[in-house]
């Protein structure tokens, strides 16, 4: 049975006359936590946003599920969700109202109110459904984020940055969300934290300049370098 969920080949952007991403291939299985790293740059934004079919390749091919992304679009977007790396929510609605929009977007058979209400819960939000996006903590409205992009029970996650700027506190509940997730839906995920990296990412790409530098799992890098953590790789490379 083939467990690839996402399999790109040869993946280029060129924006004027700069290549951002350079023909890179990788494949992600299935229920797994893939991990884009790199410092800024790197290409790592812009390689996500391809895979979320939010920019088109400048040449190269992406199959999600075995669709090609360029005649399927549409199908695809309706089976993703992503999370931008700055909230995309509108500050004056609660936090009810803004799921219920975004949800209001996809094909979804139950009952609406249901989904909506499990999914509060499962990002630990329903108390504080009626609360405005504009009066939410940073680690709360990154939540609802998550929240607005699962709602619709997609099988991909794409997660931009999703700790970025957050306390200890609140990327800890987020990495607990993240794994919770995993249980019934692939995520791919971008950071420049390399302890996130090693604790979340099953399988990692490493960029550089929008080539591909290191892959493989967290303990693969870390013995194939003979370090002690991914940061010492990353400092000695």
């Amino acid at each position: 049975m083939n467990n690839t969920v996402i399999k790109t080949s040869g993946l280029t952007k060129i924006f004027g006359t700069k290549k951002v991403v350079s023909g890179i291939s990788f494949e992600v299985l299935k229920n797994t936590i893939f991990g884009i790293l790199g410092p800024n740059g790197s290409g790592k934004t812009t390689t996500l946003r391809m895979l979320a079919t939010i920019l088109s390749p400048t040449s190269g091919s992406i199959e999600i599920e075995g669709l090609d992304y360029i005649n399927n679009a549409q199908e695809i977007r309706q089976n993703i969700g992503y999370v931008p790396q700055k909230d995309a929510l509108y500050l004056n609605l609660s936090v009810w109202e803004n799921v219920d929009f975004f949800f209001s977007a996809y094909k979804y058979d139950g009952n609406r109110n249901e989904r909506i209400s499990e999914t509060l819960k499962m990002v630990d939000l329903l108390g504080s459904k009626a609360k405005l996006v504009k009066n939410l903590s940073g680690g709360m409205a990154k939540r609802l984020s998550i929240a607005c992009a699962i709602v619709h029970k997609p099988q991909i996650l794409f997660f931009d940055e999703a700790t970025m700027g957050l306390d200890p506190v609140a990327r800890e509940k987020i990495w607990q969300l993240t794994f919770e997730l995993k249980k019934t839906a692939t995520i791919i995920t971008t950071t420049h934290y390399m302890d996130e990296a090693q604790t979340l990412c099953d399988q990692l790409i490493i960029l550089r300049e929008g080539k591909i530098i290191i892959e493989g799992s967290p303990e693969q890098i870390i013995a194939r370098h003979r370090a002690k953590n991914l940061q010492e790789v990353l400092a000695n490379i």
